[in-house]
């Protein structure tokens, strides 16, 4: 059925692919061609159709609500010449005036910005297979620069109540035309098809020409291409999937595949007529014979339908691909592509499995600096569990592997209660996927750490998600279900949680832990302060309470953050502070107390594969540190995300003495300027995301992984959307060439990591004040890193200065103690002892006679204890040139 095609051209308005005069008749064979003022009148009586835009990224500002209508109805869209609806225009004294670029137009369209992509690395063009609307039609464009368009589709969350969720998604965004670089990597994709499935959009196809158009366009037949471009977008979606009924199955078994289609049509559609579609399936062993041909027709129409298709192949151990190449009536062609497995135990139990030692890893004996990458699915993002495809999988994997990356970050952020809705009872479905999934890894090399939750665990009808027993008990379930199918896999290590917040779920990010206030934590906060304190006097003391405000420790009330005097004006109340620390210090033990149960459920299964625990840059924040739960934990970690001056900080404080640590997870956050306009150009993210590389592997790190392969745009979070190493439409951003650079480089040095050097300065964070209710820590630690890397060149390591024994153990020429202020009484007698049996030299600024509860003591008085020449503190600001000639000589005495 025909549609109406509206085609805005006018020679008097700003646009740079506009054609010759000559090709206008060419143009009205399409469909109507208008003028800027009757732009607004013809979409206004438009029920339906293609709406063409010559003329981008300008458009008349006074026709914007009607654009904007028309496309809410299930108009199409063809934009043609740059980024769409970027630059409205007005009429002024007779003439048009451009305004100035402005996000506030294409947002309302959910395309969240658009950045420059350069042409540079472009070596040729392709049309795209799976769409193949362009085919043939390479020579009409030229190379030239491009855009990202970066979506912001999906405004909804499946589980709102989870951080994390996915949502629906709502569109889905496909590359038509992609530039190829020398080397065959996909690198900008000139020409980009928006589908809009579900949402304020729905029905609708939006089709961007994100390069000018040449004569060379208008004079090779652009005209008549530009009409097939109209004729497609002016139809409705057709939605139409392919899945496995598991994406792995036994050997001998006999797979089920279903065929789901339905034609989406805008809401007002009046006829909503069905398709005749031709589908032509091949199944076909990866590496072997195996081969099954089926064809077969049915209507599509608005309803959703299925067709179940039962593979008559006795299936063996091995990857089988699945191709569908659908063909409509009307001529629209569609090739889709699935994947399962017939497990392969064999495959899974090859090589060795990985080992760590001090600094770094082993794989079959020999180093594995990390050089990683975060990734789900390029196809589904978070869903990639429930939705699996391991043929979109084994494509990404080749890709990543290709580029050097050699370990794979996965797992689950969201949906728990999906994979194992009732305590002790995993879904099946889901199982088998994680296992294809590491069954895809390996037959890419690639190690994989799986994930099992995000930033709280789940409780399973528990109350508190790390301390009542209900929640604990099922979480170690949910674990056992997905480790003990991998009992004897060597390319997986486990990663219990993302990055931890204690303990109340819905106040993750917090600074400092947050209260359940349930009586699991009640109870386990009152025993911890007995252990900790002995008597309720000394408590009292400590806390500044009297015996009836705390007459026992089951007294003891659990503090929240606005009754704590976190600031020397907060003193309206009389609040008192110093319980604080004792909160923080009680929430790290009950975070190691969980991790470590979860820990040993692990080992009984699987005791020689490694286990750790994530970290989001919160040393400072007042949550779980890699210092504290090293114990719980086979390697630490940090994400470095939003300190980006102070990189070798967050590495140095996130290694600990005897284990490696890695920088799991970097990447660079989208920011804005004042006017809403993306900040960073791709080639600076690329530059400090190269930076951060290097950081984490100068700091004494194991590697770093990045974050994310694919930028998920199916999340109601902006910033998700702009982040990964691939843009939305599937090309590479400069950002991949870092895991080319590095793993090429790294491969090459692997042997070198091994017996590192450990640096002859060791500052001691000073944990105390940095859990108190004035904390400077963050600043002071900071401060010295800076003067001590980036000024004098002198590499540091540094402990916890609730664990000093690798200063006995491995000691140091000069230990810093940076402004603590308050410090615990029995840490600082046990440094002094370390100080006097390894000769070390100590240098401490700030006070020294606070202790950790802000009581003065007699420290100060004996603050040159021994040797006058091995411990000094600086109460004066030395100079530049003395701190640095001092600091050298200790170091090297």
């Amino acid at each position: 059925m025909s549609r109406p095609v509206i085609i805005f051209y006018d020679s008097a308005f700003p646009g740079t692919s506009l054609p010759p005069a000559a090709q206008l008749e060419e143009l009205r064979q399409i469909g109507k061609v208008v003028d800027a003022k009757g732009l607004a009148e013809a979409l206004r009586t438009a029920e339906e159709g293609c709406f063409v835009n010559l003329h981008a990224p300008y458009f008349p500002k006074d026709a914007w609500a009607d654009i904007a209508a028309f496309l809410k109805r299930g108009g199409g869209l063809v934009s043609v010449g740059g980024a769409p609806f970027r630059r409205p225009v007005r009429l002024e004294e007779g003439a048009w005036k451009a305004e100035a670029e402005q996000t506030a137009y294409h947002r309302e369209l959910y395309i969240h910005e658009t950045l420059h992509v350069d042409a540079g690395p472009v070596a040729s063009l392709r049309a795209s297979e799976q769409i193949p609307l362009l085919a043939g039609q390479e020579q009409l464009f030229g190379i030239s620069d491009t855009l990202n368009l970066v979506p912001h589709t999906t405004r909804n969350a499946d589980l709102p109540h989870q951080m994390g969720s996915a949502g629906t998604m709502s569109t889905q965004v496909h590359a038509l035309l992609t530039g190829i670089s020398a080397d065959g990597r996909e690198v900008a994709a000139p020409v980009v098809l928006w589908e809009n499935s579900r949402g304020d959009f729905a029905g609708s196809r939006w089709l961007f020409v994100n390069v000018p158009l040449t004569s060379a366009f208008w004079n090779q037949g652009g005209a008549e291409a530009l009409g097939t471009w109209a004729e497609f977008t002016s139809r409705p979606v057709t939605e139409l999937s392919l899945k496995t009924n598991y994406a792995a199955y036994e050997p001998d078994d006999h797979a089920v595949l279903t065929l789901q289609t339905q034609r989406i049509f805008p809401k007002r559609t009046a006829i909503r007529d069905a398709e005749r579609w031709t589908f032509v399936l091949t199944v076909e062993e990866d590496e072997g014979d195996q081969k099954w041909e089926h064809r077969f027709t049915t209507g599509v129409t608005g309803e959703l339908d299925f067709v179940r298709i039962s593979v008559p192949l006795a299936l063996r151990a091995g990857l089988y691909r699945v191709e569908c190449t659908a063909a409509s009536e009307d001529g629209e062609v569609r090739v889709l592509r699935q994947g399962f497995w017939g497990h392969d135990a064999q495959l899974l139990q090859e090589g060795s499995l990985l080992t760590r030692g001090r600094d770094y890893f082993l794989k079959d004996g020999r180093p594995l600096p990390i050089v990683g990458m975060t990734y789900m699915a390029s196809d589904v993002a978070r869903k990639f569990l429930f939705l699996p495809n391991s043929d979109v999988w084994d494509r990404d994997m080749a890709q990543m592997a290709a580029a050097g990356i050699n370990w794979i970050r996965t797992g689950v952020w969201t949906a728990y209660r999906n994979i194992m809705q009732v305590d002790g009872h995993a879904s099946e479905e889901v199982l088998r996927a994680i296992d294809a999934f590491i069954l895809t890894a390996k037959k890419h090399g690639l190690h994989v750490t799986f994930t099992f939750f995000s930033f709280t665990p789940e409780t399973w009808e528990g109350v508190n998600p790390y301390l009542d027993p209900q929640s604990v008990e099922a979480q170690k379930r949910y674990i056992r279900s997905i480790v003990s199918r991998h009992r004897h896999t060597t390319n997986v290590d486990w990663d219990l949680i993302n990055e931890p917040s204690m303990f109340d779920p819905a106040r993750i990010f917090s600074a400092g832990p947050r209260s359940s206030h349930d009586r699991y934590e009640r109870a386990a906060f009152a025993e911890w302060l007995e252990r900790r304190h002995g008597q309720i006097g000394q408590l009292q003391e400590r806390w500044s309470m009297t015996p009836e405000q705390l007459p026992s420790f089951a007294a003891a009330a659990i503090p929240e953050p606005q009754e704590i005097n976190f600031d020397v004006q907060d003193m309206h109340s009389g609040k008192k502070g110093t319980r604080w620390l004792d909160y923080c210090l009680f929430s790290m033990d009950m975070h190691n107390r969980w991790a470590l149960q979860l820990y040993d459920t692990i080992k009984e299964l699987c005791p020689d594969q490694l286990v750790t625990v994530g970290q989001d840059e919160a040393l400072g924040s007042q949550r779980p540190s890699p210092f504290f739960y090293r114990e719980a934990a086979d390697y630490t970690t940090v994400h470095s995300w939003w300190q980006n001056d102070d990189l070798v900080w967050d590495g140095i404080f996130a290694k600990t003495a005897d284990k490696p640590n890695v920088v799991q997870e970097t990447g660079i956050m989208y920011v804005e300027t004042a006017e809403g306009l993306a900040k960073r150009s791709e080639r600076e993210l690329r530059s400090m995301l190269e930076r951060k590389y290097a950081y984490a592997f100068s700091t004494g790190g194991a590697g770093a992984t990045h974050w994310i392969w694919n930028t998920n745009f199916y999340m109601d979070n902006a910033n998700e959307s702009h982040i990964g190493a691939l843009r939305a439409d599937g090309t590479e951003k400069p950002e991949a060439d870092v895991s080319y650079e590095f793993g090429r480089f790294m491969a090459g040095i692997r042997d070198l990591f091994r017996d590192r050097e450990l640096e002859d300065i060791a500052a001691v964070f000073p944990y105390s004040n940095d859990f108190s209710n004035r904390k400077f820590a963050n600043e002071a630690t900071r401060l010295m890193t800076r003067v001590l890397s980036y000024q004098l060149k002198l590499p540091l390591r540094a402990v916890s200065e609730y664990d000093l024994e690798p200063l006995a153990e491995h000691p140091a020429k000069l230990i810093l103690l940076p402004s603590p202020h308050n410090i615990e009484d029995a840490a600082w007698a046990r440094l002094l002892e370390i100080v006097r049996s390894t000769g070390a030299v100590l240098l401490v600024t700030g006070p020294l006679s606070i202790d950790a509860y802000w009581r003065r003591t007699e420290r100060a008085a004996a603050r040159r204890y021994g040797d006058p020449q091995r411990t000094a503190r600086g109460d004066a600001e030395p100079s530049g040139q003395a701190a640095a000639g001092f600091l050298r000589e200790a170091a090297h005495r």
